[in-house]
């Protein structure tokens, strides 16, 4: 049933916990290559297989010794280099060894060069055996950077660039992750031109369908349709019938307000669980939410304006995308920073404000519609300014950061 609120705001919060609760991880699963793995999920903690080092392991360039050794005076009898085998050496020599190169057997210590003291007694280099290094200095022990069955990344954690050489490094080839969700997204509006089309006054340029399939590409998502819808209910419902059968979410663009052919939320509310929503928030006022049958994708519907579109991917869509895709952490926290310009809030409803965060502080970006895309390429991320509160410059607020790929 479609749930109104005719004589009341919604608190975006409450609708924000709402949405979320109704949202279950996916659970299945592929191997993906390593080349391949950057942004993906975790379907399984990620386990070491291996000790590294799994052998002691020389951490500078210097000379291997023993601290049993009984003579003052080692022979250095050999030179060693990373990736040799192991060798088995008296504890009364010494060696030459390089950094990563395994310590022999029966050496524990070693000096770097620069340290070290030497004679040389019939062509042969004698290390003065070091008093003052402790036991197993400048030495990697086993394990000392990765332990055997050690959790390295727990299920859920999606994959940075900087996890690569991590998984790499203990010999893995690829991983087992969250399949990525599938989206569809459909616009609605017979005043939409596509970019490219000539211009013609009473028509629009669709900004909307390449933003949010730009905002969808930083995620573990595969967009497999972008597609805009006349304004005929029945083409509407056409599309929502059979993209719902297709993906896992659909996201629509327009057409879910107030307006005499905004269809989209007429055909939503005959589905079998169903939403809509006017929030107590600027932009981004409208959202709905619907899903025909318990085996169909999630509708989400979105603002037409790009601004608030924009906005209610961010304060919506995307905690959706991460919960389903099965990241283990959905929320996207705020920090505090100074703001430095005054601004006035609402007397009834949160405003959503962009800004540029300097070292000092955020600045405001003044706009003036949710139709004002300019705002964006200049912000760095966007304030939240709760109902009545007064705004001086200096003030402490809540900020949330756009992430490098926006």
């Amino acid at each position: 049933m479609l749930q109104k609120n005719p004589n009341s705001l919604s608190a975006y919060d409450e609708v924000k916990t709402l949405v979320l609760s109704k949202i279950l991880p996916l659970q299945q699963s592929e191997a993906v290559p390593l080349h391949a793995l950057v942004g993906r999920v975790l379907a399984e903690e990620l386990v070491s297989p291996l000790n590294l080092p799994s052998w002691p392991q020389s951490a500078m360039d210097g000379y291997a010794f023993s601290s049993l050794a009984d003579s003052c005076l080692l022979p250095v009898v050999d030179c060693l280099y990373a990736g040799q085998e192991p060798k088995m050496v008296s504890p009364n020599n010494a060696v030459r060894i390089m950094t990563g190169a395994l310590l022999p057997e029966g050496l524990d210590t070693v000096i770097p060069f620069e340290e070290a003291m030497l004679q040389t007694d019939k062509g042969m280099d004698q290390l003065l055996r070091p008093e003052h290094l402790k036991v197993g200095r400048h030495v990697k022990p086993v394990g000392s950077d990765v332990q055997f069955g050690q959790a390295l990344l727990k299920k859920g954690h999606r994959i940075t660039a900087r996890d690569i050489g991590l998984m790499a490094s203990i010999g893995l080839t690829e991983a087992k992750v969250v399949r990525k969700l599938k989206v569809a997204i459909l616009t609605s509006g017979d005043e939409l031109l596509l970019p490219g089309q000539p211009y013609s006054l009473g028509k629009t340029y669709d900004a909307n369908s390449d933003q949010i399939s730009a905002l969808c590409s930083t995620l573990p998502v595969e967009v497999v349709a972008c597609d805009r819808v006349s304004d005929d209910i029945e083409t509407v419902a056409q599309a929502l019938s059979h993209w719902s059968e297709q993906v896992d979410i659909v996201l629509t663009l327009g057409g879910a307000s107030a307006g005499q052919k905004d269809f989209i939320k007429t055909v939503l509310s005959s589905y079998d669980e169903s939403w809509f929503w006017k929030l107590a928030m600027k932009p981004a006022k409208p959202f709905a939410m619907a899903r025909k049958s318990s085996n169909s994708a999630w509708v989400l519907a979105l603002p037409g304006n790009p601004l608030a579109a924009f906005m209610s991917f961010h304060l919506f869509v995307l905690g959706v995308i991460k919960k389903h895709s099965g990241q283990a952490s959905w929320a996207h926290s705020p920090s505090k920073v100074r703001l430095l310009s005054p601004l006035f809030s609402d007397k009834d409803r949160v405003r959503w404000i962009q800004v540029v965060k300097t070292p000092d502080g955020v600045v405001p970006i003044p706009n003036v519609s949710a139709s004002q895309l300019a705002v964006l390429s200049g912000a760095t991320g966007f304030v939240r300014l709760q109902p009545e509160i007064d705004y001086r410059e200096g003030v402490w607020v809540d900020y949330w950061g756009y992430g490098c790929a926006e």
